[in-house]
C-alpha cells in the first residue's frame, strides 16, 4: 500500500537535512556556481551528520536507510544547491550497485572507507557509452581494461568508480584498396568496480549549463590491470544490472529535480508577492496566480510519483515502469516550473543577481542526466506496446 504520510524516523532525516541545506548549502550555492570548484568543505560538514551514505547497511558502518529515505534526504540537499549535492547523489548511486549486487568482500572493500572518511563514489554515465568505449580482455584470473570514456561522475574526487566495459571483441577488416576498418560485435557490457588506485587518466573536466559544483571529467584507461573481484556481477550482465539497479537510482535522482523545482517555486512565490504592478502584488493578476498553481501541482505530482516508485522498492516490489514514470515525468516538470520561475521574475529572472536562472540550468542538466526523458518514454512506450 503506498502512503503519503512519512514516518517519524523519515521526518527527522527530513528535518535534519533541510536545516543542513538550509545552513551549510543554499548559501553557497551562488559562489560554487561561479567559480565550478568542488565543494570539499561542505561535503565534510555533511559527512558529520551521517547522511552521506545513507543506503549503505548497517554492518558497514551506514545507516541502512531505504529508498524512500534517502529520497527525502536527497530532494531536501537539492533544495539548497543540486551542483553541490551532486557530488553525494553520484555516490549514492554507484553504491547501490554495489549494495545490490557486490559481493560480500566487494562491499566490505568500497563500502566500508565511503563510511570511515568523507569520500564518495563515482560512476560512468549510460549516455557516454556511445561518447567513446572502454573495452576489456581476461587473461587468466586478471581483467585488463582499456579505452576512453567522455563522462565520468565525480571523476577524480572518488574514490572509486563504477566503470562500464565492453568486451573487446574489435577485428580488423582488412582490404589491399583500403584502410583497415575495425568492427565491434559485442554490444553488451559488464560492470567493474575501479579503484582510485588503479592509475585512472583523468581528463578534463566537463563545464556545463548548470549544476557546476558537480564533478564530471572524461577519463581514460590505459590497460588497466583488475582482479577477477572487480567484476561485478557476471559478464555481460551489465544491461541487466542497470535495469534492476533504476528502480532504485532513478527515483534518488528524481527526488533531486523536485527539489530543485521546489526552490524555484519558493523563490518566484515570494518574488511574486513582493512585486507590484498597477497598485497590486503580481501574485494578485490571475496569469500569475494559475502560473504558481501549475507549479505546485506538478511538484506534488512529481513527489507522489517518486514516493510511490521508492515504496514499491523499499518493498521489493521491482517494477521498473513506476521509476522511469516518476524519472521521466520530474525531468519534464522541473524544467517546465524552473522557467515558469524565470518568467515570473520578468527581466530579473535571467539576471544572475537573482538565483532562478541557475535553477532553470541545473534543470536542465537533470533533463539529459542518466537518459533524457525522450529516451526513458521511448522505452515505456515499447514495454507497454509489446507487453501482453
Amino acid at each position: 500500500m503506498i502512503t503519503h504520510k512519512l514516518s517519524e524516523d523519515q521526518l527527522e532525516y527530513q528535518k535534519l537535512a533541510r536545516e543542513f541545506a538550509s545552513r551549510e548549502i543554499a548559501g553557497s550555492a551562488h559562489k560554487y556556481d561561479q567559480s565550478g570548484e568542488f565543494p570539499q568543505v561542505i561535503l565534510e560538514k555533511l559527512f558529520e551528520t551521517g547522511l552521506v551514505n545513507a543506503a549503505v547497511p548497517e554492518q558497514y558502518n551506514g545507516l541502512g536507510l531505504g529508498c524512500l529515505d534517502s529520497c527525502v534526504i536527497a530532494e531536501e540537499l537539492a533544495a539548497g544547491c543540486s551542483g553541490i549535492a551532486g557530488g553525494v547523489e553520484a555516490s549514492a548511486v554507484a553504491q547501490q550497485f554495489v549494495i545490490d549486487f557486490g559481493t560480500d568482500e566487494q562491499k566490505e572493500k568500497f563500502l566500508t572507507p565511503l563510511t570511515n572518511s568523507p569520500l564518495l563514489a563515482g560512476f560512468t554515465m549510460s549516455g557516454g557509452l556511445k561518447n567513446g568505449r572502454i573495452f576489456y580482455r581476461k587473461e587468466g584470473n586478471r581483467y585488463i581494461l582499456s579505452g576512453k570514456h567522455a563522462a565520468l561522475v565525480n571523476g577524480g574526487v572518488g574514490n572509486w568508480y563504477l566503470v562500464a566495459a565492453s568486451e573487446d571483441r574489435r577485428e580488423a577488416d582488412v582490404n589491399e584498396n583500403e584502410p583497415p576498418v575495425t568492427k565491434i560485435h559485442n554490444t553488451s557490457f559488464s560492470y567493474f568496480l575501479v579503484s582510485v588506485d588503479d592509475d585512472l587518466d583523468f581528463g578534463e573536466r566537463v563545464h556545463g549549463l548548470g549544476r557546476k559544483a558537480q564533478v564530471i571529467c572524461a577519463t581514460r584507461l590505459d590497460e588497466i590491470y583488475l582482479d577477477q573481484s572487480a567484476l561485478l556481477g557476471g559478464e555481460g550482465e551489465g544491461e541487466s544490472l542497470y535495469r534492476r539497479a533504476m528502480v532504485r537510482t532513478y527515483p534518488i535522482i528524481a527526488a533531486g529535480m523536485v527539489g530543485v523545482a521546489r526552490s524555484a517555486l519558493a523563490h518566484a512565490l515570494k518574488y511574486a508577492k513582493e512585486r507590484t504592478t498597477f497598485g497590486m502584488t503580481i501574485s494578485q493578476h490571475q496569469a500569475i496566480s494559475f502560473m504558481l498553481a501549475d507549479m505546485a501541482k506538478d511538484i506534488e505530482a512529481a513527489r507522489l510519483l517518486v514516493w510511490q516508485a521508492a515504496q514499491l522498492a523499499d518493498q521489493n516490489i521491482m517494477s521498473a515502469t513506476e521509476a522511469v514514470c516518476a524519472k521521466a515525468f520530474a525531468q519534464e516538470m522541473v524544467m517546465r516550473v524552473t522557467t515558469d520561475a524565470v518568467q515570473i521574475f520578468g527581466g530579473y529572472g535571467y539576471s544572475r543577481e537573482y538565483p532562478v536562472e541557475k535553477l532553470m540550468r541545473d534543470a536542465k542538466v537533470y533533463q539529459l542526466y542518466e537518459h533524457s526523458g525522450d529516451s526513458l518514454k521511448v522505452d515505456l512506450g515499447r514495454q507497454l506496446v509489446t507487453s501482453v
